[in-house]
């Protein structure tokens, strides 16, 4: 009876040290975290509301979270984290934590010139931290990026945003993105991007598990009418208004690699865009040197892998504004398929480096069938390029309502076959061009873009070859690239000299 009231006063002793030790860890724990927290918070301007550790529930909160750190202004309605390991916080000064949900989280970042990046670095030595969040989780916040002004630059909101394994250490700090990652899905509401003094760029939605992506309702909106833009243009500028139904990718990846940020997806398609472009051409002619293709992926700041993209169901429409008391001259491509392949400049130093292909089938003012091939090497700096294809029958209707704002002709009969094919580089370009045409006739307007100038037209048919020869076939068609223009006033211009030699 004495060894069983011993025993049991033993227990009892234990259990009351167990106790106490307890107490006293979670009082230690508390005071220590409460202590690192605050410590955090006082080297910025912050407010916060009810932090409250336990030991037992090994969980801590913090409420009404106001971060001010270098314009970056941080509001969080609620933060919790479950499942803290206190064990090796308390011995060991690494935190461990399973759950970390922040509710509400409202960023707002102000971009400044003058952004010391000693201070950076400073900071950076003084963390001395290692933080494992095994899921952090972000419900309901937003994300704002502004230069000062009162519209944003970017800003974007999301239901939900979560992170498997998060690391934080004074390693990381020194990256571009100051953590890693092993696992990550994201779903945006919506997105707004200022992409420049004309165009801005919005998305209904984004989501993204495991590099797979899948955005929806894509929409770059030009500022102004047409009329406005040509007011805050110095220079003939295109005013662009696309839209794109979904972008969808497969395995996307990135990473950080000599310092370039690299993103690689080897499928991804873009479905149900129209791209509707209109160009005046009364103002200034824009100076500035027009890259080819090759180059201007060859010079990307950033470095892309596709190994495949399709293009489903596009639309482009291009309206050109010549005179003002003429109509302006439009162009449009339907039922627009593409497929690209090997759109990289990743590892242009390979001998093996793949050329970059482009297949397009489309139809012309939905009559003519237009197929083009496409090729060119992203790593030869000499941009040499190869382009052929063939169009289909196309009425005089069809023809000028483009010829006819643009050059005031107008012609009757029809185009029954074209065919071309070429090549270049930056400088030059020549290859073969066949074009048949029916009953083909010029009729060169007056100044009105109405009548007919019977005098000019004559003239003109005296040097229209209207043989019985169906086809007219030749081999040595030349052109100079102006490089002020574009790669298509590059084409343009050579199909408008083989066929001048063809008609003439």
């Amino acid at each position: 009876m004495k060894k069983s009231k011993k025993t049991i006063s033993i227990i009892g002793g234990v259990l009351v040290f167990i106790v106490l030790l307890l107490l006293i860890l979670n009082n230690v724990a508390e005071n220590k975290l409460k202590k690192g927290l605050e410590n955090a918070l006082s080297q910025t301007q912050s407010s916060y509301e009810n932090l409250d550790v336990s030991l037992l529930n090994k969980s801590a909160t913090i409420n009404k979270v106001n971060l001010d750190i270098n314009g970056k202004k941080i509001s969080v309605a609620r933060a919790e984290l479950q499942g803290i390991d206190i064990m090796k916080y308390l011995f060991s000064n690494k935190i461990v934590v399973g759950d970390f949900t922040i509710t509400e989280p409202h960023v707002i970042l102000m971009t400044r010139s003058g952004d010391s990046s000693a201070s950076k670095e400073k900071n950076n030595k003084a963390f001395n931290q290692d933080i494992l969040i095994k899921n952090l989780v972000l419900n309901n916040g937003d994300l704002k990026l502004s230069q000062g002004d009162s519209v944003p630059k970017l800003y974007t909101t999301f239901s939900n945003i979560n992170l498997q394994e998060v690391s934080v250490n004074k390693n990381t700090l020194k990256g571009p993105v100051p953590f890693t990652y092993k696992a990550y899905s994201v779903k945006s509401d919506s997105l707004f991007f200022q992409m420049n003094d004309l165009h801005t760029l919005t998305v209904g939605s984004i989501t993204a598990e495991e590099g797979n992506i899948h955005i929806s309702n894509i929409k770059m909106i030009p500022k102004y009418t047409k009329v406005e833009h040509q007011r805050h243009i110095p220079y003939e500028k295109d005013r662009y208004d696309l839209t794109i139904g979904e972008i969808i990718m497969n395995n996307f990846s990135w990473k950080i690699k000599n310092d370039s940020l690299q993103f690689q997806n080897p499928y991804m398609e873009l479905n149900d865009a129209s791209l509707i472009i209109y160009r005046d051409k009364r103002p200034p002619d824009d100076p500035r040197t027009k890259h080819l293709y090759s180059q201007l992926l060859r010079e990307l700041p950033v470095k892309v892998g596709v190994d495949s993209l399709e293009i489903n169901r596009a639309y482009i429409n291009y309206t050109q504004k010549l005179r003002e008391d003429r109509p302006a001259g439009t162009v449009d491509f339907s039922n627009l398929y593409a497929s690209v392949y090997n759109l990289t400049n990743i590892g242009m130093d390979k001998p093996d480096f793949p050329k970059t292909q482009i297949d397009v089938q489309t139809q012309l003012y939905q009559k003519a069938s237009l197929k083009v091939h496409w090729e060119f090497d992203v790593s030869d700096v000499s941009d040499h390029f190869s382009m052929s294809g063939n169009m289909g029958h196309l009425d005089s209707n069809e023809i000028n309502e483009f010829l006819t704002p643009a050059m005031n002709v107008k012609v009757s009969g029809a185009i029954g076959d074209l065919v071309f094919d070429f090549s270049g580089d930056d400088d030059q370009a020549g290859g073969d061009l066949e074009l048949a045409y029916e009953d083909f006739k010029v009729e060169v307007l007056k100044n009105n873009g109405q009548d007919k100038n019977g005098f000019l037209s004559a003239i003109a048919n005296v040097f229209v070859k209207n043989t019985t020869d169906a086809e007219k076939d030749f081999k040595d068609v030349q052109v100079s690239r102006d490089q002020t223009k574009s790669f298509w006033n590059y084409l343009w211009v050579f199909v408008r000299k083989g066929a001048l030699k063809t008609i003439i």
